[in-house]
């Protein structure tokens, strides 16, 4: 029962154009909206860490035409969906390519922004984000940046729903559903040397307590 009126609730606040993809969902959207937005409109090369069936792709393409995207993913089936996702909107711009993100293949300093989102919630450990983060600095030009988001553990509500979520969605039985602090991110980020340019709260306005947490960083 549960897990029927949630699937109902999802469809309910998932875009039309998004209906049925494992990507979909309102917060989902959300983060990808504000990472639209952090990535601006510019001529750049442009990657995505965790493309999955290319949702985030299709819009970053439309925004920037002039840009050459590129998409990585784990899961060949959900590349495979967004490569039909991508031909039906007559794309040309997008490159997709299976890798792992802890061991991107690309050479050093090879994008301008690097992008990944709505994925660290479901990697199964910190070290997993650290060594993510590690090789998108690796592959990050100098002075390009990388926008992640991570689940908030200081988020009460938020913790309560990951507890709960295997009794209504079946979709997330096997996934970690991990929640990090901010000091823990942050400490990731100054041990890489990177620095932060913004926080974006997403959920609630003040970003301690916010469920989501939207970071731009630079590659000095």
């Amino acid at each position: 029962m549960c897990n029927r009126i949630y699937s109902w609730l999802h469809r309910c606040t998932s875009r039309k154009d998004e209906l049925g993809e494992y990507s979909a969902g309102f917060w989902q959207d959300k983060i990808r909206q504000v990472a639209l937005s952090l990535c601006g409109r510019t001529r750049a090369k442009i990657l995505e860490v965790g493309c999955g069936e290319g949702l985030f792709l299709i819009q970053l393409a439309k925004n920037n035409p002039r840009s050459e995207i590129w998409g990585v993913d784990n899961s060949a089936e959900r590349l495979q969906r967004a490569e039909a996702r991508i031909k039906a909107h007559n794309i040309s711009t997008i490159r997709l390519s299976l890798q792992e993100a802890t061991g991107l293949s690309f050479d050093d300093e090879s994008f301008d922004i690097i992008v990944c989102i709505n994925v660290f919630f479901n990697m199964g450990s910190i070290d997993q984000v650290r060594n993510t983060l590690n090789q998108m600095k690796r592959i990050c030009k100098k002075s390009g940046t990388m926008v992640f988001d991570f689940r908030n553990s200081h988020n009460p509500l938020l913790a309560v729903k990951y507890r709960l979520a295997r009794y209504y969605d079946s979709s997330v039985k096997d996934l970690p559903l991990r929640t990090y602090s901010r000091q823990e991110v942050e400490s990731l980020l100054e041990g890489a040397g990177l620095k932060i340019l913004s926080r974006t709260p997403v959920g609630f306005f003040l970003t301690r307590y916010a469920p989501i947490i939207i970071i731009e960083a630079q590659k000095a």
